[in-house]
């Protein structure tokens, strides 16, 4: 194969089309076989006889198998093939020719799958010298002045633009028309001699002539209802265990399981786990129905929620009791959510909780002697409060963002919702929450303002952390308890410490800035056949603060001002590297100094998932 040719110029490194030429190795000339002017013309095989070679070549617009007369000059196309005879790559070797055996294989294309063929003396399909496909001629016909396909009188009607040839004997009969290369003839006719040259390829064009002749009648079509019929999607793969020792028995385990019709229109999905009791179990019974532009779903989860709650120990007798207690938390929501975009970026989220939450007291008793042999244990449950309250919701959604690796980069997000509820509690959650991305290549500056909160009678029953590292960064709740709660808190304390304190309420604001800007674009090691998605970097800036209806809200905190009733907000600045590793996680390594806490030295923090 060369590229050999008048329109290859190498000064200009413009390069023809791939020809097949004879190296002569006595002389070292190079002849460039002739017809070898369109397409791509590869893999060349050698006949047993030597008196002609096939090859490969694209020139109709789909590989096919052509062969090569040296005494003549001339080329036969073998082949007519449907999606090609074609690998993996485009210049994959995929013909051969046995010499002894006079056998001919080659890799066809089909079905999504490369499969390999036979010949027996492959130079017994040649015909005719294959010849370029001429122009088709544009044929119109108005409806209005074509003539009858059927007519009483016996007669011969030529078609226009489709050969002399081609005629139309009419009868009384209906009649049912063949378009052929060569034009139109009654199906009622003998097909004609066909040529021994392969028959040019048929232009969309040129079939416009006849896209309302011979149409199916559409009354003998069979139209039934779609019926929906679920099939597994994917199954969590299931966990069963059982434990016993001195003191008790329990079994454990759970699965998942995603079902959906073959249009993907509706979707179930079924998951449970238990561990220990049934009435601690977690489930989820949720089914999805995406049929119409309107969205819904509707479901039941029920999930179990445990808090530490201290610990003592009293004397009864000659036994020590050790007591362990445990606030847990059950709670079953039964819920209906449904969206209707506007269009691509656009939507409103409508949606209504039913939710019922249990409260109850764990108390795990250990009973040891005087030399510290446990002698039983014991479990207590004591019943606590029950809430149920009514839930609706209404957002108005936008979001045009283009994604990288770790984050967007480009466009802009909001979501505006407000969910009262109704009920054993009462009280209102609402949410501003926008963010915009501005790409200038190769850096993206990414802004968020959000504002979190939960008003009326019982908004202080759900409180909000603000320092976790998805809002300000710097102010990590085992960073402070660390360094900054070595001291009981004041007697007004919820957590008892109160640089704690400062980061707990029912409401929240966060300002956030970044520069985001590519580390590395492509990282591959040298003696592993690996490479890493690209690094990012950002610079960044963090604001925020949290408070409750108790609280004063101040720009700074003077002197004599209590921290747990005066809330200012907190800042921090710092630098952050972001990977996505090979599409399952994405990691982000923060390095923040916090602007606002008694020890002011900077530190690292590693967080999982997408940026903001």
């Amino acid at each position: 194969m060369t590229d050999r040719g008048g329109e290859t110029d190498f000064d200009l490194l413009r390069f023809g089309n791939l020809r097949i030429a004879l190296l002569h190795l006595d002389t070292g000339a190079i002849d460039l076989l002739g017809n070898m002017d369109v397409g791509k013309n590869i893999n060349p095989q050698w006949a047993p006889d030597g008196r002609s070679l096939a090859f490969v070549s694209d020139r109709t617009g789909i590989n096919n198998v052509f062969l090569y007369d040296m005494v003549d000059a001339q080329i036969y196309q073998l082949t007519n093939m449907f999606t090609g005879v074609q690998g993996i790559t485009p210049l994959s070797p995929v013909l051969t020719w046995a010499p002894q055996a006079d056998r001919m294989a080659f890799v066809y294309y089909e079905d999504g799958q490369y499969s390999v063929y036979s010949l027996e003396n492959p130079r017994s399909l040649r015909r005719s010298p294959y010849r370029g496909p001429s122009a088709q001629p544009v044929v119109t016909l108005l409806q209005a002045e074509a003539p009858p396909l059927v007519s009483p009188a016996a007669t011969t009607t030529a078609l226009v633009g489709t050969g002399a040839a081609s005629t139309l004997h009419a009868t009384s009969a209906p009649a049912s028309i063949y378009r052929s290369a060569a034009g139109f003839r009654p199906s009622a006719l003998p097909q004609p001699a066909e040529s021994s040259a392969a028959p040019p390829p048929v232009t969309v064009r040129a079939l416009l002539d006849s896209v309302t002749l011979a149409l199916p009648d559409t009354n003998e079509f069979t139209f039934r209802p779609y019926k929906v019929r679920f099939t597994a999607d994917y199954i969590a793969r299931p966990t069963v265990g059982y434990q016993r020792d001195n003191f008790g028995r329990g079994v454990f385990g759970g699965t998942a399981v995603a079902l959906s019709d073959i249009l993907g229109n509706h979707t179930v999905v079924l998951a449970g786990s238990i561990n220990g009791r049934i009435a601690e179990a977690q489930f989820l019974g949720l089914y999805v129905n995406q049929s119409h532009r309107l969205n819904w779903a509707s479901g039941f989860s029920q999930d179990p929620l445990y808090f530490y709650g201290g610990s003592d120990k009293t004397r009864r007798g000659d036994s020590l009791v050790s007591t362990t207690r445990i606030r847990r938390f059950v709670i079953r929501d039964l819920f209906a959510e449904s969206s209707y975009p506007f269009s691509r970026f656009n939507r409103i989220e409508l949606g209504v909780h039913a939710v019922n939450l249990a409260e109850a007291t764990l108390s795990l008793l250990t009973f040891s002697d005087t030399a510290g042999h446990v002698n039983d244990q014991q479990l207590v449950q004591d019943g606590g409060p029950s809430a149920t309250f009514v839930q609706p919701s209404i957002a108005h959604v936008h979001d045009n963002t283009l994604f990288g690796y770790v984050g967007p980069f480009a466009g802009s997000r909001s979501r505006l919702s407000v969910s009262p509820a109704f009920g054993t509690w009462q009280f209102t959650a609402g949410l501003v929450d926008y963010r915009r991305y501005l790409f200038f290549r190769p850096f993206t500056i990414a802004v968020r303002g959000l504002m979190f909160g939960r008003f009326g009678r019982d908004a202080d029953r759900f409180p909000v952390f603000v320092g976790s590292t998805e809002l300000i960064r710097g102010y990590t709740a085992g960073s402070i308890r660390n360094h900054e709660c070595s001291v009981n808190g004041p007697s007004n304390s919820q957590t008892g410490c109160a640089a704690l304190d400062q980061l707990v309420g029912s409401k929240i604001a966060v300002g956030n800035v970044e520069l985001r800007f590519p580390l590395t674009r492509s990282l591959v090691l040298g003696f592993l056949p690996v490479g890493f998605p690209p690094i990012e970097g950002a610079v960044f800036y963090d604001i925020g603060m949290a408070w409750d209806d108790a609280s004063t809200v101040k720009w700074s905190r003077t002197a004599g001002d209590d921290p747990v009733l005066v809330r200012t907000p907190l800042r921090s600045w710092g630098g952050s590297i972001r990977a996505n590793v090979f599409g399952l996680l994405i990691m982000r390594f923060d390095y923040t100094k916090p602007m606002n806490r008694e020890l002011k030295h900077s530190y690292w923090t590693i967080s999982l998932g997408p940026t903001f």
